[in-house]
């Protein structure tokens, strides 16, 4: 199928003597293995994110808009906008004002309680993107973080769109509300794992028609032993506890 997955551990690349600093500054280490594939887009995800989405509407919908960047966005209540990256956008859905994680998110019109928070998943024309990140790496003035430096300054130069996550949002039935959670604290981890446990989660990691494809290692099938290493438990009805 020519589809492959590459794992690029955090490295002290581009003759850098520290660690990633920043999210574009992680894109930017990276910047001469991405250029290998001559792409004429990037589509950048955050990994800290729970949610199933068919990119390729996205991708799309970049395309179709001629931007030369798009932001996944999907509405919050205003009282958890301050953790995220907060948008105004046009009826058109071009992107007017961007701020990161203010403490006061402006809301949408009409909902004064909701506001429009930006998913972390962005698309990039592929130049547009490199000549951003080396202007980026030039600025010691810079944090070198997309939400707090790069999309304020494209936004004010107009070249920014949203990307409604309904549009491409992989849910469980049509009227089941579209799943994303940010899981960038312990909480937000904990609820989550909690979300899954429920008899109908809102997010079907079963779903056959959307897989969620892993690595499945290649060990040694288990069972269970009698006092292993010392280790006492019990097994009765098929129930194990130890």
């Amino acid at each position: 199928m020519n589809e492959f997955v590459d794992l690029l551990p955090a490295q002290q690349r581009q003759g850098r003597e520290h660690w990633y600093t920043g999210t574009a500054d992680a894109v930017f280490q990276n910047l001469d293995i991405i250029r290998r594939y001559r792409a004429e887009y990037v589509v950048i995800l955050a990994g800290d994110h729970i949610y199933k989405m068919d990119y390729s509407r996205m991708l799309l919908d970049h395309v179709e808009s001629g931007a030369a960047c798009t932001v996944a966005c999907i509405e919050v209540p205003k009282t958890e906008a301050t953790a995220f990256g907060v948008m105004e956008v046009s009826e058109q859905l071009q992107v007017k004002m961007f701020w990161e994680k203010p403490e006061d998110p402006p809301t949408l019109p009409g909902k004064p309680n909701s506001s429009l928070a930006s998913m972390g998943i962005y698309v990039f024309n592929a130049e547009f993107l490199f000549g951003l990140l080396e202007s980026d790496h030039a600025d010691e003035n810079s944090s070198h973080d997309f939400g707090k430096d790069i999309l304020p300054k494209i936004t004010e130069q107009g070249h920014v769109w949203a990307h409604p996550f309904s549009l491409s949002c992989v849910s469980t039935s049509p009227d089941a509300p579209d799943y994303w959670r940010d899981v960038g604290t312990l909480d937000a981890y904990w609820q989550a794992n909690l979300d899954q446990a429920a008899i109908a989660p809102e997010l079907d990691m079963y779903d056959s028609h959307w897989p969620i494809r892993t690595y499945a290692e290649p060990l040694p099938p288990a069972k269970f032993v009698q006092d292993r290493s010392g280790s006492h438990g019990m097994a009765m009805n098929t129930l194990v506890s130890g």
